[in-house]
C-alpha cells in the first residue's frame, strides 16, 4: 500500500524545498491460465480507498482511486443523480466484466473476455466484476472484496469468501454469521439496504457490530491494515442522499480545481521526452513539478481524512526534493497521463470531503499543519499556478526536446 510518511518542516512551495520520498514501484499484474472465478488479486494496490454509495432503489455505486465506477443495480433502473458510470451491472443476469485502462490509454475498457485483458503491463487498478444471477455481485480492486447481496443470500454463501470488506444488502444469511469478525470468516463493515430491516437479525447478532449513522450516501472502504485490524466490524445505517458541501467551502474547492485544471492542460500536451527534459541549469524535470504538485495535494488532504476516518491512508507520493536525488515514478507516462493523475488527486480530494462535514474554512483541519482548512485550499490553488510557470519557461531552455 502507500506508505505513509510524517510531515514535512521544510518550506513547500521553491523547486530547491521538500522532503524526499521514493515510490515503492507497483506489484505486476500475475494472472497465469484464467480459471472460473475471480482472478488472482496479487496484482492489487491494496490501500487506495474506494468510494461506496447508497442510492434509491437499492443501487449501488462504487468509485476506485484509479477512476473507474461502477453501479449495481437489483431490477431497478438507477436514478438521475447516480451520474455516469463506466459500468453498470444488475444482480439479475450473471456476468463477469473486467474494467482496464492502461496509463498512456485514454478510453476505459470493459472486458468480458479473459484473453482480451492486456496482461503484458503492470496493472494494479485492474476492477473485476462477478454477477451471480439473482444471488450476489462481487467486485474486487486495490485489495479489497465488496459484495452486493440479495436478500435470500445464506450463511455458507457469505463465508466462502474467507473476508468481505464490505457487505451491502439484507441478505438473510447474515443472521447465521455467529460472529463478524471470527478467525475464519471476517465483514468488516455491512450496509442493510433497507434500513428498516436493519434489526432483524436479532439482538444477540446486532450487538456485534458497532453502529454507524450518516444523514449521507457514502463512506470509504479500503484494504485491511495493521491499523484497521483493531477496528471493530461496522454496520452502517445511511441515508441516500448526497452530502452537500457549504457554499463557502465549495467556493475554496472549486478554485483549487480550476487551478489544478488549468495546469492539467499545460502538462496535458507534452510527450515523453518533453516530461523528462533535465535542464542544464541545474532545475527540475517539467515530471518532477506535476509529481511535486499532485503529491502534495495528496499528503496533505490525505493526512486530514485519515485523521477522521483511518479508512482513508495517508498517502504519500511526493518525489524527491533535489534534482540529483530525484527518481521518475512513471518514467514511461505521457504528460497527458500525469495531467490524469492530477485529476486523480482533484477527484480523490473532494470525493471524500465529505468527511470534512462539521468543520468550518476559518478553523484547523485534523492532522493538518496550515493554520485553516481555508489557507491549505488557497495555497494549493497558488501552487499549481506555481509550478506550472515555472515549467513553462523550461519551454525556452536550450536542449528543449521540439516532441
Amino acid at each position: 500500500m502507500l506508505p505513509a510518511a510524517p510531515l514535512s518542516r521544510t518550506p513547500l512551495f521553491r523547486e530547491s524545498s521538500g522532503f524526499a520520498i521514493r515510490l515503492l514501484a507497483s506489484l505486476g499484474l500475475l494472472l497465469g491460465t484464467v480459471i472460473a472465478g475471480p482472478l488472482n488479486r496479487a496484482d492489487a494496490s491494496p490501500g487506495d480507498p474506494a468510494l461506496v454509495q447508497i442510492w434509491p432503489n437499492k443501487v449501488v455505486s462504487i468509485e476506485t482511486h484509479w477512476g473507474f465506477r461502477v453501479a449495481i443495480t437489483h431490477g431497478t433502473k438507477p436514478t438521475e443523480n447516480l451520474g455516469n458510470c463506466d459500468l453498470t451491472v444488475d444482480l439479475g443476469r450473471a456476468e463477469q466484466v473486467w474494467l482496464q485502462r492502461l496509463p498512456n490509454e485514454d478510453a476505459v475498457r470493459a472486458i468480458r473476455q479473459p484473453s482480451d485483458l492486456a496482461l503484458s503491463k503492470s496493472d494494479p487498478n485492474l476492477v473485476e466484476v462477478t454477477v451471480e444471477s439473482n444471488r450476489m455481485a462481487v467486485i474486487q480492486v486495490d485489495g479489497m472484496r465488496i459484495v452486493v447481496a440479495a436478500d435470500e443470500l445464506n450463511a455458507s454463501e457469505l463465508e466462502q469468501f474467507g473476508q468481505i470488506d464490505l457487505l451491502v444488502g439484507d441478505p438473510s444469511g447474515i443472521a447465521g454469521v455467529s460472529d463478524p469478525s471470527s478467525d475464519s470468516f471476517v465483514i468488516r463493515n455491512w450496509i442493510p439496504l433497507d434500513q428498516t430491516k436493519a434489526d432483524d437479525i436479532g439482538t444477540d447478532a446486532a450487538n456485534q457490530w458497532e453502529t454507524r449513522t450518516r444523514s449521507h450516501n457514502a463512506v470509504a472502504v479500503s484494504a485491511k491494515t495493521p491499523k484497521l485490524e483493531k477496528q471493530p466490524p461496522v454496520r452502517w445505517l445511511m441515508a441516500t442522499e448526497v452530502w452537500t458541501m457549504p457554499d463557502e467551502m465549495d467556493e475554496l474547492f472549486v478554485a483549487m480545481e480550476r487551478s489544478c485544471r488549468e495546469s492539467q492542460t499545460i502538462f496535458a500536451d507534452l510527450s515523453v521526452a518533453q516530461m523528462n527534459f533535465r535542464p542544464a541549469n541545474g532545475t527540475h524535470t517539467p515530471r518532477w513539478n506535476v509529481e511535486h504538485m499532485m503529491g502534495r495535494q495528496l499528503l496533505f488532504f490525505s493526512q486530514i481524512y485519515n485523521a477522521i476516518d483511518p479508512s482513508i491512508p495517508v498517502m504519500d507520493l511526493n518525489p524527491a526534493q533535489m534534482p540529483p536525488d530525484y527518481e521518475f515514478a512513471h518514467a514511461d507516462w505521457t504528460g497527458a497521463e500525469e495531467a490524469r493523475q492530477m485529476q486523480r488527486v482533484s477527484k480523490f480530494t473532494r470525493r471524500f470531503a465529505y468527511l470534512l462535514d462539521g468543520y468550518a474554512v476559518d478553523e484547523k483541519a485534523p492532522a493538518s499543519r496550515w493554520p485553516t482548512l481555508a489557507a491549505l485550499l488557497k495555497q494549493m490553488e497558488r501552487h499549481y499556478g506555481e509550478h506550472t510557470a515555472n515549467t513553462q519557461k523550461k519551454f525556452e531552455l536550450p536542449g528543449w526536446p521540439s516532441e
